[in-house]
């Protein structure tokens, strides 16, 4: 993996560092461009068909491109979420010689039988099936020559470019930073051993969860340039006629199934499919026998679920594009959510605060209105939010005032995107946010049935909620404020009407002290002379008489004392 890294950053240099017109990536680009036939101007099929013909770094910009609705036209949107990167198989000498080259030993030598046809065609690798000697049907994803280099020159290019014709403050849509996100991600997706860990990493993961499959990968036949893995059989879900076959019921069910998982990968493992489009998630169906005994099984075992399981079972395939979220960054992901369902402005303010930085100075009162809006246009509902157009639409409007999101807001929200439109075609009335809240366990110290919780109005349970999770909003409310205020980014008000009752108070209070402590000096003097003894009995008498005086008096200025303030009060 060093070495390869190594060799990729080498590239690069080497490639920035030569000039653009002696660079023979530049005249390739070049002559592609003007080889299409742009007479009615750059359409989207024209700009597709340019992408397409760059090579895979440009097909990845053109996909993150297509995610940019706010600022790119709806017609180039639709037409690059459709970009794919096929390009003309490899001849199969290429094919055994990278092989060859990389495994060690000629394709037979390492495969019973290989298959030439390729099953997929992409611009960084291509996908043949092959048959092990022990009988095992496995697909090898071969690697193109030169696709290294190819990717290394076209990122240099591209930040030169930058570099020279795009200044720093009119970088509003922070293109660098969307560059370098996907030279990175590109990088990873280059090394195919980071595939085979994921691969690794996904099984494991879901390997003893009913309905739930993955290919497993063969560390054999893998390598950077080479990986191998299980071959899968099965409909995708875009298949819309094989959907149409299905009833609505088993539709149902097989949603329900994909969108509890993709919450688990989430929330539970925090290692998640980051490309979960329809295509991406396959359909099997089981043999009658199996089926039946798994039907008789889950009649006996989960009797009385409201979530059966389907008959039949999915299995995720394309692990190129993967997530991680670290234990923090899934508490925060819930508590955007829940604060934007509890209407709690404050504490999505101080949340988004952790998730993004601000290119200048916060401005917190124009940050509060932000989240005050956001709440007011997301809290209405439980069930019918889109939790990938809620976290779409926080990241939109932070852009917007000039907040940088941390990437892995952004990398889940696409995330979110695409399983949401993979449920909605098996069933748009499943929500994928309906099973992000069952998988967070709001109520552990109370006895609350779910029954009792579907019978809670949407402000009785956002008062629960906010209850259990200890919520203060006066205190919160108060800091914020008070931060604000400090830096003059709110105005206050304020009435000194009750000024002079309030210090008419203090003065008699004050009165009634002084009072009060000369009592009680004048009861310790008579105390004292009390039980004084001086030195005839004449003396002493007269000071006993002196201090039973002192009581007398003491004990009238008292009772007035105690007069007085019931009667003010």
């Amino acid at each position: 993996m060093s070495g390869f890294v190594a060799a990729l950053i080498k590239q690069r240099k080497d490639a920035k560092e030569a000039e653009p017109d002696t660079n023979g990536r530049l005249k390739e680009i070049l002559a592609i461009v003007r080889k299409q036939n742009y007479d009615d101007g750059f359409t989207p099929q024209v700009i597709v068909n340019i992408l397409e013909d760059l090579g895979p770094t440009f097909v990845k910009i053109g996909q993150i491109a297509s995610q940019q609705a706010a600022y790119i036209p709806k017609e180039y949107v639709e037409a690059l979420s459709k970009l794919r990167s096929k390009v003309a198989p490899m001849d199969m000498d290429t094919v055994k010689a990278q092989i060859k080259k990389y495994l060690g030993k000629p394709v037979t030598k390492l495969f019973k039988s290989f298959d030439e046809t390729p099953l997929g065609s992409a611009s960084i690798a291509q996908v043949h099936k092959a048959e092990l000697f022990d009988g095992t049907k496995v697909a090898v994803k071969v690697r193109r020559p030169g696709v290294v280099d190819t990717v290394a020159r076209d990122f240099a290019l591209i930040e030169k470019i930058i570099d020279k014709f795009l200044k720093p403050e009119k970088d509003s849509l922070n293109i660098r930073g969307i560059i370098k996100e996907l030279e990175n991600t590109s990088t990873i997706e280059l090394d195919l051993t980071n595939e085979a860990d994921n691969l690794d990493r996904f099984w494991n993961n879901n390997k003893d969860r009913e309905k739930i499959a993955s290919p497993m990968c063969y560390r054999n036949l893998t390598c950077e340039a080479i990986l191998t893995e299980s071959f899968v059989t099965g409909k995708e879900v875009s298949d819309t006629k094989y959907l149409n076959s299905l009833e609505s019921e088993e539709r149902t069910r097989i949603a329900n199934l994909v969108a509890d998982n993709f919450a688990t990968q989430i929330l539970t493992d925090g290692f998640y499919h980051a490309d979960p489009h329809s295509g991406n998630v396959l359909i099997k169906k089981l043999t009658r026998k199996k089926a039946k005994a798994e039907e008789t099984e889950a009649t006996e075992d989960k009797a009385g679920e409201e979530a059966e399981l389907p008959e039949h079972s999915i299995e995720w395939i394309d692990f190129g594009m993967m997530g991680s979220l670290t234990s923090m960054q899934r508490q925060l992901l819930i508590d955007l959510v829940t604060n934007v369902m509890m209407k709690d402005a404050y504490a999505l303010k101080n949340t988004v605060l952790q998730v993004a930085a601000p290119r200048g100075e916060i401005n917190h009162g124009e940050l509060l209105e932000l989240c005050e809006n956001m709440c007011n246009q997301y809290g209405s509902g439980f069930d019918d939010l889109g939790l990938g157009d809620l976290m779409d639409s926080i990241l939109d409007a932070l852009r917007k005032q000039n907040y940088d999101v941390d990437p892995f807001l952004s990398n889940l929200a696409r995330g979110v995107i695409a399983i949401e439109g993979t449920v909605k075609a098996l069933d748009p009335a499943v929500s994928i946010l309906g099973f992000f809240k069952k998988k967070v366990n709001l109520t552990p110290d109370l006895k609350l049935t779910e029954d009792k919780i579907k019978e809670m109005t949407p402000e009785i349970a956002m008062k629960l909620l906010q209850y259990l999770k200890g919520v203060t909003n006066s205190a919160t409310k108060t800091a914020d404020t008070l931060d604000m205020l400090e830096k003059g980014q709110i105005k206050v008000r304020t009435d000194f009407s009750f000024e002079e009752k309030t210090l008419e108070t203090v003065r008699r209070i004050t009165r009634y002290g002084i009072r009060a402590f000369i009592i009680v000096a004048l009861l310790i003097a008579s105390s004292i002379l009390t039980t004084a003894s001086g030195g005839t009995p004449t003396v002493t008498y007269v000071l006993k008489g002196i201090g039973i005086a002192g009581y007398a008096v003491s004990l009238f200025f008292a009772q007035r004392l105690i007069r007085e303030m019931k009667k003010d009060k």
